[in-house]
């Protein structure tokens, strides 16, 4: 069997770095994203640069030189290690130096030794854009803001596919739903990443389209608590129709502590995993868009243990009577 370096666990561990923290930021802010890749992951950086732009609904304007046209052509006037320079200059040629400052140049590379994103990357330091590298290996040159996400990784195949499914995570992270097949349509699109309306300033569109769904105690019983760590038991009494109605109108986004990836394996599944299984035999997979151990963006969140806050006079002594205090 091909070996994919264990890519669950690397995916975990490299979104919950640091280094990943601050190319989500610099991701979040950038109104321009140029995605810049060669070989493999040339089709990963335009593969990504189409779905940041779509599953944003456009408000992300992100651009690869995917065409063969365009990179032979720069290739052979400009030369191998200076063609993306080339091509960037072309792009940004009449943005002001404000959107330059809005803008993000995001090198893909596997080996750490692209000489053409290097340069790249370099010369959009030099005026003021946004860097940032996914790699697995280092690369050997100092770039002033450079971001650099390491993976880490031993193939190619583990390098690239990772990438992929990195820079999914850098459109969730960005407040944008990545869509179950069946809600791929524009108009479906629209709904899950809803652009109109109000909402608080400097917050996010998708507080106002997801309800966050406990999993443990509303949706499934959990009768013995833990118990074996297994999803033993029955489905709370409605759950079903409930979840059919609310995903009517709303995102379902589930979240649950089994999530958390310091969960240890269960029959050889994560709780991710095992929460999902358990949705598909129950037939309720179809209402759920994600299953997290965050707590989402939402309108609402619907939880057995929640104490509702109003003001904390009130909170105290709602605590109070429900003797937890």
């Amino acid at each position: 069997m091909l070996n994919f370096e264990n890519i669950g666990q690397k995916f975990i561990e490299v979104v919950s770095s640091s280094q990943w923290v601050e190319l989500q930021k610099k991701f979040n802010m950038s109104d321009d994203i140029y995605v810049l890749g060669h070989g493999g992951n040339m089709a990963i950086a335009d593969h990504a640069a189409v779905d940041i732009t779509r599953l944003s609904n456009g408000t992300k304007n992100a651009i690869c030189p995917g065409s063969c046209i365009v990179t032979t052509s720069l290739i052979n006037d400009i030369g191998f290690d200076q063609w993306m320079v080339s091509w960037l200059k072309q792009r940004t040629s009449t943005r002001t130096d404000s959107q330059m400052k809005k803008s993000l140049v995001l090198g893909i590379s596997s080996s750490g030794r692209s000489v053409d994103i290097i340069k790249a990357l370099q010369w959009a330091s030099d005026r003021g854009m946004n860097v940032a590298l996914i790699s697995s290996k280092d690369i050997n040159q100092k770039i002033e803001t450079l971001t650099k996400v390491l993976l880490g990784v031993e193939f190619y195949h583990t390098s690239e596919v990772l990438t992929l499914l990195l820079t999914y995570q850098l459109t969730h992270g960005s407040g944008s739903i990545c869509p179950s097949i069946n809600k791929n349509t524009p108009e479906q699109l629209e709904k899950l990443n809803w652009q109109g309306g109000k909402i608080r300033e400097h917050s996010y569109p998708d507080e106002k389209v997801n309800i966050g769904i406990d999993f443990d105690g509303v949706i499934h019983k959990c009768s013995k608590g833990y118990y074996d760590g297994t999803i033993y038991d029955e489905p709370v009494e409605g759950a079903f129709e409930a979840l059919q109605k609310i995903s009517s109108k709303y995102t379902v986004i589930i979240y649950t502590a089994k999530a958390k990836p310091d969960r240890g394996l269960v029959n050889g599944k994560t709780g991710i995993q095992l929460v999902w299984d358990w949705l598909k035999q129950h037939n309720m997979d179809q209402f759920v868009n994600k299953v997290t151990a965050e707590k989402p963006r939402a309108v609402c969140y619907i939880d057995d243990k929640a104490v509702e806050f109003v003001d904390w006079d009130s909170c105290i002594n709602n605590l109070e009577i429900k003797k937890i205090i």
